[in-house]
């Protein structure tokens, strides 16, 4: 979704009213480092201008014609653009980060305040463009090692998506490595989340659905709206009797599943009881 030829990230304004995309084009028209690539009016036209220019940034108010921003962003699926809401109405913001908003602004926006979110955006893209290309390098030498084209020549199906071993923590000035096999569970909180490991937690400024999509689904399961776990740190499911479910680690901590997650416990299970093979 970069640009080409540079690294700006794409840009789209979503607001039914002209001064409201004018008011966005001029805190933009500083930082070098967005494109805006278009602007839409209304629900539909915002569909039409996402499929379009791909962008990998959407700035949206609320309440437009033909739907809402919050509609729209759940229509998108993962990933999806990052979504920073500009609005009129404060009383949405609890709705708008339960969908995986990156940041919900009230107009009249504060420049400091628009500057800080957008920091943060550019800096969250940053991180999925580097681990884009991480799965990239990773296939292309999965590609490379013979296997892959033997299996192409007979027809077999493609090689199963690579998932990174290792994460990039930033603590301060200082960036290290850390072993995905490390995380017992990770907890979202609007558009942060705290990673819990065996050796202490980390809060990084990413949404729990960006993380979730650089981690294997057969080993890291969304248990609820806000945690993932590690099924290699389970150590067992309890049910309440209720029809509710507990979720124990080996580090002592009980996680609640959601009910509308109920259709990956018997895939949690069965990832518990791999890991003791």
């Amino acid at each position: 979704m970069a640009d080409p030829g540079t690294n700006r990230v794409r840009a789209l304004i979503v607001d039914d009213e002209e001064l409201g995309r004018r008011m966005l084009r001029t805190l933009l028209a500083s930082d070098d480092e967005v494109l805006v690539v278009g602007e839409a009016a209304s629900a539909a036209e915002a569909r039409r201008k996402i499929g379009e220019h791909r962008p990998d940034l959407i700035f949206m108010d609320i309440e437009m014609p033909g739907g809402s921003g919050l509609e729209l962003l759940q229509e998108l699926g993962e990933p999806h653009p990052y979504v920073i809401f500009v609005t009129a109405h404060p009383e949405f913001a609890l709705d708008a980060f339960e969908v995986q908003a990156a940041d919900y602004l009230v107009k009249p926006v504060q420049r400091q305040r628009f500057a800080g979110s957008v920091m943060r955006a550019k800096q969250r893209i940053a991180e999925r463009r580097v681990a884009g290309l991480a799965r990239q390098i990773a296939g292309a030498v999965g590609n490379g090692n013979g296997h892959a084209g033997a299996a192409a020549g007979n027809g077999a199906a493609a090689p199963q998506q690579r998932y990174a071993d290792q994460m990039t923590i930033r603590v301060r000035r200082r960036m290290f490595a850390l072993e995905v096999s490390d995380i017992s569970w990770i907890q979202g909180a609007s558009q942060y989340s705290r990673v819990h490991t065996k050796n202490g937690e980390y809060l990084l400024s990413r949404t729990l659905a960006s993380l979730e999509c650089e981690l294997d689904p057969k080993r890291f399961f969304r248990i609820h709206r806000s945690a993932i776990v590690n099924a290699a740190h389970v150590r067992e499911v309890r049910s309440s009797g209720d029809g509710r479910y507990n979720i124990y680690l080996h580090g002592g901590q009980a996680l609640p599943m959601g009910r509308a997650r109920r259709e990956i416990l018997e895939k949690l299970l069965s990832g518990i009881g791999s890991k003791d093979n």
